[in-house]
């Protein structure tokens, strides 16, 4: 009887533990990049790779029309590629919502950005905290991501593109 209790103790520990270990993984540490693996759809319904864009930094926003820091984030987003400029910044503010549900956010929000749609519902790709934003160097190497809302105007974005 106590080598059960005991026994029982220890596997409700290391159930615990990995749970523990699975929530922090999912939503406190960013994942892969999924536009790695994943094509993109612009909003003109052509297929975009992200290797379409090397040769500029590029800034990757999984975002949700329902996020309130997602909609707190667009205008340091729109303020960085203004900051920067289109031919050395691309920013790809991406969605799974649906192109209907999208152009409504684009027009109440911030139409100046380029919109996207993912090719997968973003559970399957591991997109669970939002927004979830991604830096890509000139190489296509992340070099900064962030979970919830961030300022992407700030000095320290600014300082790693220049």
């Amino acid at each position: 009887m106590v080598y059960s209790k005991k026994i029982f103790s220890v596997l409700f520990a290391i159930a615990a533990i990995a749970i523990v270990g699975w929530l922090y993984k999912s939503y406190k540490m960013v994942p892969a990049l999924p536009a790695y693996e994943n094509d993109l759809t612009n909003e003109q319904g052509q297929k975009v790779k992200l290797s379409d864009f090397k040769g500029q930094y590029v800034l990757i926003s999984y975002f949700q029309t329902w996020c309130g820091d997602c909609i707190k984030e667009l205008p340091t987003i729109d303020a960085l590629q203004s900051k920067i400029g289109k031919e050395k910044l691309k920013v790809l503010m991406v969605n799974d919502e649906g192109a209907e549900k999208m152009n409504r956010f684009k027009e109440k929000y911030c139409n100046t950005l380029e919109y996207y749609q993912t090719n997968q519902p973003f559970h399957s790709i591991s997109i669970r905290v939002f927004p979830t934003t991604y830096l890509l160097n000139k190489e296509g190497i992340i070099i900064l991501s962030k979970l919830n809302g961030y300022d992407w105007s700030s000095n320290e974005v600014i300082n790693l593109i220049k």
